[in-house]
């Protein structure tokens, strides 16, 4: 992904030159529900999950601490507040931590099905999209990856090490997926962003992650309209890419 979080822009130009709008079809999580996670060496993981307003109405968070060498309080964290997901890890520490939509099981698994199949396959070329607060930026290199299930046992993933300046569109098309995988038939979705081989006191932070397309006319779904959409229409994230 050429930016894991980034400033939001809603118009686009097509290659003709002619402009167009970029269609919000799902709002995946806006981090309206607050939710924390914290670990330090001596409590791995710590884990949780929270009915919210997402997609599949529920969703998990995981962290794990992979290195202290300075303070150990609350040494790697995962905190929703104020409208942002924000990562942190305190000075001398490296972690990792895992955001899940599977509906409500446990937290510390996946149900590869959970979702019931929602249709990711809207609009013309669609993406994830992850918008960045103005004042917490991310602000050092971390590995990242998505990983999508669908219903039928398929697997999607997309993994780059992010730097400064990367673009916030992940396009469905740059996923490497497993022979059949059905993007129209989601049955759960996991974002993982780890700073454990790479720089100590990684700190970052998402406003919101959408599911977007390259679409003249916005026809923004709630995330329950889209589950609807998926469990109707569901039988019918990845290379590194270069900044811009």
């Amino acid at each position: 992904m050429r930016k894991f979080l980034g400033t939001v822009a809603s118009v686009a130009l097509l290659v003709t030159g002619a402009p167009a709008f970029a269609a919000t079809f799902l709002v995946i999580d806006s981090f309206a529900d607050q939710q924390r996670v914290q670990d330090t060496p001596t409590n791995n993981p710590n884990n949780s999950q929270v009915s919210a307003d997402v997609l599949g109405g529920y969703r998990d968070l995981a962290v794990r601490n992979t290195s202290a060498n300075g303070s150990a309080e609350g040494a790697t964290e995962l905190h929703v507040t104020g409208g942002n997901l924000k990562f942190s890890n305190v000075a001398g520490a490296r972690g990792e931590g895992f955001l899940t939509y599977d509906g409500n099981d446990d937290a510390t698994s996946v149900d590869t099905t959970g979702l019931g199949g929602v249709n990711f396959l809207v609009g013309t070329n669609p993406y994830l999209f992850f918008s960045e607060p103005d004042d917490v930026k991310f602000d050092n290199t971390a590995f990242f990856r998505v990983t999508a299930w669908d219903m039928f046992g398929g697997e999607a993933v997309y993994e780059e090490t992010l730097t400064l300046g990367y673009d916030p569109r992940l396009f469905l098309s740059q996923f490497t997926t497993t022979e059949g995988f059905n993007f129209g038939s989601i049955g759960a979705l996991q974002f993982f962003v780890s700073s454990t081989n790479l720089a100590d006191s990684v700190d970052g932070a998402i406003a919101q992650i959408e599911l977007r397309a390259d679409d003249v006319a916005p026809i923004p779904l709630p995330a329950s309209g889209l589950l609807l959409l998926g469990g109707m229409g569901g039988l019918t994230f990845l290379r590194r890419r270069k900044k811009v």
